[in-house]
């Protein structure tokens, strides 16, 4: 490098000249800050804790809502799956009742037998437990009367159960079809 480009590179890495106006910036902030009334520190702090206090209280009913709003899209989409499968099920139960019980068919039965044995177990692991139809007194939050009977069972008494019903969590997932009992003893046409 010759002398004249080291001149110039020297001139260019000087800081620059600041010119003394005889006031110091700092100063200033502290003039500025003393001329301010004096606040009662006591009173801020109190203040900003009670936000701070609020915010948190805030931010847990939040987190509770979005819990609780998680929780129910869940059990929807859950009741929907279960009540999806429900018919599958009573498709097992049809066949395994129609099935004859003699013969090659007989090795048929009981492997569908087995396979509504595993989906009920399956359904009671998941919380799913069927509604008591047969013998029981008619309830309209179990059962859907489907027809009245005439029969020697007292009135309102569930006689027989033409599709099985379910709960699962206290929550009806489908209703059991059913006959009910008028209380009237069938007569005898001769």
């Amino acid at each position: 490098m010759s002398d004249e480009e080291q001149k110039e590179s020297d001139i260019n890495r000087e800081e620059p000249v600041i010119e003394e106006t005889g006031v110091d910036p700092e100063s200033e902030e502290l003039d500025a800050a003393a001329a301010e009334p004096e606040e009662n520190w006591e009173e801020v702090a109190r203040s900003r804790y009670d936000q701070l206090i609020r915010l948190q209280a805030d931010f847990d009913n939040f987190r509770r809502r979005m819990d609780r709003e998680r929780d129910e899209i869940q059990g929807r989409v859950a009741e929907r799956l279960l009540s999806d499968l429900l018919p599958v099920f009573d498709n097992l139960e049809r066949a395994v009742k129609f099935m004859p019980t003699e013969g090659e068919a007989k090795a048929w039965r009981v492997g569908v037998e087995m396979t509504l044995k595993g989906f009920l177990e399956a359904l009671a692991r998941l919380g799913v437990s069927p509604i008591e139809a047969e013998g029981v007194h008619f309830d309209p939050r179990y059962h859907e009367a489907v027809q009245q009977v005439d029969s020697s069972a007292p009135e309102g008494t569930v006689v027989e159960e033409l599709q099985r019903g379910f709960v699962w969590n206290d929550r009806v997932l489908r209703a059991s079809l059913v006959k009910v009992s008028t209380g009237v003893e069938p007569t005898e046409e001769a």
